[in-house]
């Protein structure tokens, strides 16, 4: 499967200098991947579908206003930030994980792409949710297949603007996960307002939370760091 198959597929309206992107940046991934830990997946044509298109899966216009600040986080080799920061190029992004090699393997390549939209930042959820600079500023909140849904919605909403939306991408266990997080959701005031399901064209069950923040998290929230994995609030 080509990129354009995937725009295709997907009916994305993507032009073809964001196609030639798209593809260069997978390639490079790859190459990259050889030599640092970026990826588990080893193919150029296996991350087509299992990065790039898994990616742009989470795209639905309603929910990326123009020119919006979108937070990627756990980002990881830059998925899904890169992706839709090059179909999107007035997006303002910022991708953030705790591995400071990949930040810096994204880094270099959009630069040597030219995409100009994307930010790094190297610091933990927990940390940076409680800056006045970050949180609540931003329109959109991403987060693909990182922790369970009660600790990531812990770190991630604190991000996401009165008003906006956090996706949160998971695999088959979205069901019992969303089951779970029904407390922590309360918490934080907010409600899932689409759940989206899927199939990758290489058989993987995805579903997708589009999950709406109401009212402003408590201070409180994140905690400090390491206590959302030790001790997630659960459903009971």
């Amino acid at each position: 499967m080509t990129i354009k198959e995937i725009a295709e597929e997907l009916s994305l309206p993507i032009n073809e200098q964001a196609l030639k992107k798209l593809t260069l940046y997978n390639n490079r991934v790859i190459e990259i991947g050889k030599h640092i830990n970026l990826t588990g997946i080893k193919t150029t044509e296996e991350s087509l579908i299992k990065n790039v298109y898994d990616s742009l899966t989470v795209y639905e216009p309603d929910y990326f206003p123009t020119n919006s600040k979108l937070l990627d986080l756990g980002t990881g080799a830059g998925f899904p930030g890169i992706p839709l920061s090059i179909i999107r190029e007035d997006l303002d992004v910022i991708l953030m994980d705790s591995i400071q090699k990949k930040l810096l393997f994204i880094e270099k390549t959009a630069l040597e792409l030219g995409i100009k939209n994307v930010k790094i930042q190297h610091v933990r959820a927990e940390e940076a949710g409680r800056r006045r600079k970050m949180r609540e500023t931003f329109d959109v909140v991403t987060a693909r297949a990182v922790k369970m849904l009660p600790i990531i919605s812990e770190w991630a909403l604190p991000f996401v603007k009165v008003g906006g939306i956090f996706a949160a991408m998971k695999g088959p266990g979205a069901k019992d996960e969303l089951a779970q997080s029904q407390k922590i959701l309360h918490e934080l005031h907010a409600e899932v307002e689409k759940i989206k399901n899927l199939t990758l064209p290489t058989g993987e069950e995805r579903t997708i939370l589009y999950i709406r923040k109401t009212a402003p998290c408590p201070k409180t929230y994140p905690r400090k760091i390491g206590i959302a994995e030790k001790k997630p609030i659960l459903t009971e």
